[in-house]
């Protein structure tokens, strides 16, 4: 498949499935949002560019680039009416994601999922830079087939998140056991071609592994970030999220 052409319907499925997360100073990230918002599905913003630029970013990347969509990945955790509160002030921003910590615990889940409208609430469960030498009391639940992640996505979504955010090592085991319906969004993900120097992430995977184990979207920052053309990096992510 020539990577130059972006428009068979295979390829266009895939891109619309490929989240970019922005990072930097603000100029380089309206730079991002200008190169690679016409051809990912969303745009993420994250804490630390939130912090430093503030719901502003958010009406100015709606405007440099209309086509995507915005994920706003705060990973909210605090009490259910601080929580409720925050989610509901990010609904009322425009945006179509937001993140939660799935260990804030269920009340918590449920209070920002009634305030968070038609926004789609996604519960984060295990970072992708957590491993079980880091936490080893709980390093039985994940010899025991990721039982930690599964709890926690479990309880997000029968408190009414729409999805959940997981490693790539979850996603079939989520998939399985909660159906089609929630919305898995896989970070850590490493196309088979990437070089990332000094990866902090450490529960990783492959765009074609994460999507055949039934990833609905991906996240994708550095592989096409790092890349020297960026634009054809993420075309070929797009192209390894084919099967």
């Amino acid at each position: 498949m020539d990577l130059m052409d972006s428009d068979t319907p295979q390829r266009q499925r895939a891109l619309k499935r490929l989240v970019f997360p922005l990072d930097g100073n603000r100029k380089q990230v309206l730079a991002w949002a200008s190169s690679l918002g016409d051809l990912v599905g969303y745009l993420k913003v994250g804490l630390e560019l939130f912090v430093s630029e503030g719901p502003a970013i958010i009406d100015e990347l709606k405007k440099i680039a209309p086509q995507a969509k915005i994920f706003l990945d705060l990973k909210l955790h605090d009490i259910p009416a601080t929580v409720a509160k925050a989610t509901k002030a990010a609904a009322g921003w425009g945006v179509d994601l937001l993140t939660i910590h799935a260990q804030g615990g269920s009340e918590m889940a449920r209070a920002a999922a009634r305030a968070a409208g038609p926004v789609k609430l996604l519960g984060v469960t295990v970072l992708t830079s957590v491993n079980p030498g880091d936490l080893p009391e709980l390093a039985p639940l994940y010899q025991k087939g990721g039982q930690w992640v599964s709890l926690l996505g479990q309880r997000a979504i029968e408190a009414g998140c729409a999805g959940l955010v997981a490693s790539p090592l979850e996603v079939k085991a989520l998939r399985s056991q909660l159906g089609t319906k929630p919305i898995l969004v896989i970070p850590g993900i490493r196309p088979a071609w990437a070089q990332v120097p000094n990866d902090d992430q450490k529960r990783v995977g492959t765009p074609f592994q994460a999507i055949k184990d039934g990833a609905d979207l991906l996240v994708v920052g550095r592989p096409i970030s790092q890349a020297l053309d960026p634009r054809q990096a993420a075309l070929a992510v797009a192209d390894e999220m084919i099967f």
